[in-house]
Parts: C-alpha cells; sequence; structure tokens
C-alpha cells in the first residue's frame, strides 16, 4: 500500500492506494515507509508513527476498517473514500460504511458536518477526540434519524402494519386484528394503497399526507363542529374524498394515529386571504416528543409549505389556536 504525505507547514495528504504506507516530508524531503497489518486492512497500528496527519483518503482496494483506526489522529479533519469502494464511502469530511446507515469516524478536528437522514448508527470510536458539544449534538442529530427511520414493526404501541395477508391492527401486546370498525377499516385501505411495507413510519406519514392532498377535494362548510366530531369527520372525508378544513384535519389525524403517532385536531383561526382572520382547522403530530403543524387543506389550497411545520414556521401565521383534541380509535 502507498502513501503519500505532503507537509506543506500546516496541511498533510494521506492517500492510502495499495498496500504499503510511503510518507513523503516536503520539507525536509524524506521518506518513511511501513507496512500496514494486510494489503487491504487499516487498523489503529497503520498511523501509530505519524500522528500529525491531517487528510486521509482511502482507495478502492480497502475492504477492512477496524474500529479505532484513526483514533490517534486527532490532527484528522478530513476523510475521503474512492468513489469505487464497494465497503466504505465520505460525505461531508466524514466516513461512512457504503450504505450510509452507519458513522464510522468523525475527524476531532473537524468542526462541523452534514450528516445524511440515513445515518441511524454510531460506530466505536467514531466520535473520539470529538469535542463534547459536536459530539452531544451528533448523537442527537442521529438519534433523530433513527427515530425517523424506524420500520413499522418496531414501533411501539397500537397501529396498523402491513403483513404478507393485508393490513392488520396490531394491539398493544403484539398480536394482530382485523380492522373491526368502519374508521379502521377506511384508514387501513388508504394506507394499503398509499404506503408498503418497505416504508418507514415516517416515510409513510409523508405518503399519507400526499394522499390527502392529492385524493381530496375542498367543499366549503362554514358550520364550526361541536361535541365529539372527529371520528365522524375523519369517515366522511376518507370514503367521499370532499370536505372542509375540519374534515381534512379530522381524516389526516386518525392516519397519523394509525401509524403509531399521537395526533390531535386542533382548532382556532387562520389568517384570511381576504384580511382579517377566519375559523380553520388543522392536525398536530407527535414527531420525536415535538409536536408539528400537519395541514393537509393548506397544503391542498396553497401548493407547498404546510407539512410538519411549527406555529413559527406555519407560512400563513399567525395561526391561532382555541381548542385541541386528541384522537384515539
Amino acid at each position: 500500500m502507498t502513501s503519500e504525505f505532503f507537509d506543506n507547514k500546516k496541511r498533510i495528504t494521506v492517500r492510502i492506494i495499495t498496500s504499503l504506507l510511503t510518507i513523503a516530508l516536503l520539507t525536509g524531503m524524506c521518506s518513511v515507509k511501513a507496512s500496514a497489518m494486510g494489503p487491504t486492512k487499516i487498523d489503529a497500528m497503520t498511523f501509530r508513527d505519524n500522528t500529525d496527519i491531517t487528510t486521509v483518503h482511502i482507495g478502492s482496494d480497502v475492504t477492512e476498517i477496524t474500529p479505532g483506526a484513526f483514533k490517534c489522529l486527532m490532527k484528522l479533519r478530513s476523510i475521503t473514500v474512492s468513489e469505487n469502494n464497494p465497503f466504505y464511502t465520505s460525505y461531508s469530511n466524514c466516513l461512512y460504511n457504503k450504505d450510509m446507515t452507519e458513522l464510522l469516524c468523525f475527524p476531532p478536528a473537524l468542526d462541523g458536518a452534514m450528516i445524511p437522514s440515513s445515518v441511524t448508527s454510531i460506530g466505536e470510536y467514531a466520535l473520539t477526540g470529538v469535542g463534547s458539544k459536536l459530539k452531544a449534538d451528533i448523537r442527537a442529530a442521529i438519534k433523530s434519524s433513527a427515530d425517523n427511520n424506524l420500520k413499522l414493526e418496531d414501533v411501539p404501541g397500537e397501529h396498523f402494519i402491513h403483513t404478507q395477508y393485508g393490513i392488520k391492527w396490531r394491539e398493544a401486546d403484539g398480536n394482530y386484528s382485523e380492522p373491526d370498525t368502519e374508521l379502521k377499516q377506511l384508514v387501513a385501505s388508504v394506507l394499503d394503497f398509499a404506503t408498503d411495507e418497505n416504508m418507514t413510519q415516517n416515510a409513510q406519514l409523508e405518503r399519507c399526507f400526499k394522499y390527502m392532498v392529492d385524493f381530496s377535494a375542498y367543499e366549503r362548510d362554514n358550520e364550526v363542529p361541536v361535541g365529539n366530531w372527529t371520528g365522524e369527520y375523519a369517515k366522511e372525508m376518507l370514503l367521499e374524498g370532499k370536505g372542509n378544513c375540519y374534515k381534512y384535519a379530522a381524516a389526516f389525524a386518525y392516519l397519523a394515529k394509525g401509524l403509531g403517532y399521537d395526533a390531535k385536531v386542533c382548532t382556532g383561526t387562520v389568517l384570511s386571504s381576504l384580511g382579517g382572520k377566519t375559523p380553520h382547522a388543522w392536525t398536530e403530530v407527535k414527531v420525536n416528543e415535538t409536536w408539528y403543524i400537519f395541514d393537509t387543506e393548506m397544503q391542498d389550497a396553497k401548493g407547498d409549505g404546510y407539512y410538519k411545520q411549527t406555529y413559527q414556521s406555519y407560512p400563513a401565521k399567525p395561526l391561532d389556536k382555541a381548542a385541541a383534541i386528541t384522537v384515539s380509535y
């Protein structure tokens, strides 16, 4: 393996290409050779005598990088990988496995990086040398990604799930049952049409939102509902494919609840296009301990910007909440 180190006062570049490390320090014009543990392996011994390395490039022939291979490189700020390497890849100067689900090394001298949403785990020693604040931020970001990438079979509690026999309702004890009410049957039919078993919980939520926008039509009704109305409004919307903002909000709330999320139908007022405020309803869904606004009716009317918003980012603010109804089956 050959490797060239170019020391231009501040920058040292490493290229791991074959089976031998060649170190050329141009300031002193001296070279050092060191054998790797194997022709395609990088481990903690590979860099033990060269701790000032700042940049590493991994060639296409490297097939194994052991945990802690870079932990002695406290000045490391960038790792890149050949596009032809079948086992590893890099993004934003960090090292990942090929499918970018596990962070293998966050260079300790790197002060920040974009972490792909596909990353759900952190390898052993991957954060060695990273500052405590940045380390906490990285862990939080990856935990959030992991939560968003859950398959429904990994989501606790009661919810619908795809099986080889169709959409079933999973009970709290893990047993499956047939959807036994009209509302459950309607929600199950939407999930069967709009989602599949390979989608994560988050992807199914997004697909259900798109379904409501694409297959629903607004029908004006100025009557503000009272009493226990959310279930009936949801059934009417899912059955007829048309309704006002209250029906949009109720239908999406039950779709979200059917996917295992906590969901509420909220009522209040929103900024009117004619000026002033007008009565309105929307859905709140709890994602990773935070409640977000999902407004299918406004998305249908306005075209974009009403998926997973906060009260600060909601485009048609001020959105003033007067009441919230938690939905359940």
